[in-house]
């Protein structure tokens, strides 16, 4: 289908998503599972992608792991993560790369015949280093971002930093993290402005039910909790869509036997995909994951699926 250039000022995801800013991909979830959850991850494990919500999350994996993520977002753009965590007793060393890209955009001047097609891409490459201390483990990354909006284009660079610690025998989890600091080249007239945000959260193992019948089918129920605070300014034509600056994003994981797990997810002050709900299934070195995300706005509803290989 062809789409017009009015379609990319109001449905790439780099400006329908949570915030207003600029380059939107770096709020979105890389994998099904962040998804599922509606981004509650500052606390929470997730393998390689975690060097985008807390980077410090990388050091408490007890193995290493490499991650695959694909989601089908709006309007035919496609969002592509690939990641590795290697972990070394107390030491995690991460890379990966997170792209958004939509192709079949028409170019006009005026009214009448087209000048052609053309894509808008974003890139972001990654690496990033955690360390586990006796009582939290602290994690740094860096980005190189890139933005293709032809016929213009712009490069960038970006850091994220976090801390997390754990208590009561890892059943509850606090985490705080800065992420997308930094800034790009100009494109075109002005530089787009990345969505630097501060988040603490926490992950809580709230409760494990064992029915007297069923003992062989444990559930595990943890909650997340992460309140974000965006560091960009706010666009005022976006404010109806988001009230408030300060914002929560929870979720709700069911950890079924140890196999399965059933996912939910909402976000406060986003009346854009306030809700999200996810499966996952556990096998013994491969994790799949699937969400689904509906668009209240009628652009209708997000597929992600993730594989997550522990080696």
């Amino acid at each position: 289908m062809k789409k017009n250039l009015f379609w990319i000022i109001l449905l790439l995801p780099c400006v329908v998503n949570a915030q207003s800013s600029g380059f939107q991909l770096l709020n979105i979830g890389a994998t099904a599972a962040e998804l599922s959850i509606s981004e509650a991850t500052v606390a929470t494990a997730f393998g390689a992608s975690s060097i985008y919500s807390n980077p410090a999350m990388l050091a408490n994996e007890d193995r290493t792991s490499i991650s695959l993520g694909y989601t089908n977002w709006i309007v035919d753009s496609n969002n592509l993560f690939g990641g590795i965590n290697l972990v070394n007793g107390k030491r995690a060393a991460a890379f990966a790369f997170y792209t958004s890209g939509a192709s079949g955009f028409e170019q006009r001047n005026g009214p009448g015949e087209s000048n052609g097609e053309f894509s808008i891409q974003y890139v972001s490459i990654a690496g990033a280093y955690a360390y586990a201390f006796k009582y939290f483990s602290i994690g740094v990354a860096g980005q190189y971002l890139n933005e293709d909006v032809y016929p213009f284009r712009a490069n960038g660079f970006a850091m994220n930093a976090g801390i997390v610690t754990s208590a009561i025998d890892e059943r509850i989890r606090i985490g705080a993290a800065l992420t997308n600091a930094g800034e790009m080249e100009k494109l075109d007239q002005r530089a787009t402005e990345l969505p630097t945000k501060f988040t603490i959260g926490t992950s809580i193992d709230v409760m494990e039910f064992v029915h007297w019948q069923s003992p062989e089918l444990p559930i595990l129920a943890t909650i997340m909790a992460d309140f974000v605070m965006p560091l960009h300014d706010q666009q005022d034509e976006f404010d109806e869509i988001n009230p408030d600056d300060n914002y929560l994003n929870l979720g709700l994981n069911l950890l079924i036997s140890e196999i399965v797990e059933v996912r939910a997810g909402y976000k406060t002050s986003n009346n854009v995909r306030p809700v999200s709900f996810g499966l996952g299934f556990i096998a013994e070195n491969v994790r799949f994951n699937y969400a689904l995300v509906p668009f209240n706005t009628g652009f209708g509803t997000v597929h992600s699926i993730g594989l997550t290989y522990q080696l």
